[in-house]
């Protein structure tokens, strides 16, 4: 046998070992990365369940709130100014409306309404978060409306009522369930002379959130007649 045989016979078994401890140590890297991108995906994915859960504490937060509005005088005050005020927030969503459309008819610029309120439906959904279902067809009847290719336009109207709802001016007693709501003053004298509003709040028996079943007062009255 030839002196160099063995040689290269050795040097071959070397490369070989040395190439799969290479092969090995390949392998070992890849693996290490794959572990790293999957637990950096099961943050990400467990980052956003508590983002999500999180959510979800803090909706329920906010309607435990409004459930709650007999232990919090501020916060009858608060539902009282939103709930007088959604008409007018109705014009200003339609003022606001990006590229909005606007019809013109016996002297009365009825203007689109955001898709979430377009349909009579959803506007007393809204106004049904605060007043009862007769007491919302009333309000939604009282706006001025026209049916555009069957969407709700609005045009705003000539009469004003400014509220003036306050811990200062309004008076929240239990009544077998209910609340009453006394707001004396609601307005200014240049407005009206009669000038206290009653509210007698209810539970809507299926959400559990209080809702205005009677407004009692003058002032702004035909709104919800």
């Amino acid at each position: 046998m030839k002196k160099w045989l063995p040689l290269l016979i050795l040097s071959l078994m070397l490369t070989g070992c040395g190439g799969n401890k290479d092969d090995q140590a390949k392998s070992d890297t890849k693996a290490k990365t794959n572990n790293e991108s999957k637990a950096k995906t099961q943050n990400k994915q467990d980052n956003k369940s508590g983002n999500k859960q999180g959510n979800k504490q803090e909706n329920k937060a906010k309607t435990l709130a409004l459930k709650n509005m007999d232990k919090n005088k501020r916060d009858v005050v608060l539902f009282l100014n939103r709930a007088e005020s959604l008409a007018q927030q109705l014009q200003f969503e339609a003022a606001n409306l990006t590229n909005g459309k606007a019809v013109t008819e016996d002297g009365l610029t009825y203007r689109q309404l955001p898709e979430k309120y377009d349909t009579r439906d959803e506007i007393l959904d809204y106004f049904s978060r605060f007043w009862s279902r007769p007491l919302a067809e009333n309000l939604y009847d009282y706006m001025n409306t026209k049916l555009v290719n069957g969407k709700v336009y609005l045009a705003p109207d000539d009469s004003e009522y400014p509220m003036i709802i306050s811990n200062r001016n309004t008076f929240v007693k239990y009544d077998d369930g209910d609340l009453i709501a006394t707001v004396n003053e609601i307005t200014l004298p240049a407005y009206a002379q009669d000038r206290t509003v009653t509210y007698r709040l209810s539970r809507d028996k299926k959400t559990k959130l209080y809702e205005i079943k009677k407004r009692e007062g003058t002032y702004g009255s035909e709104m919800y007649k």
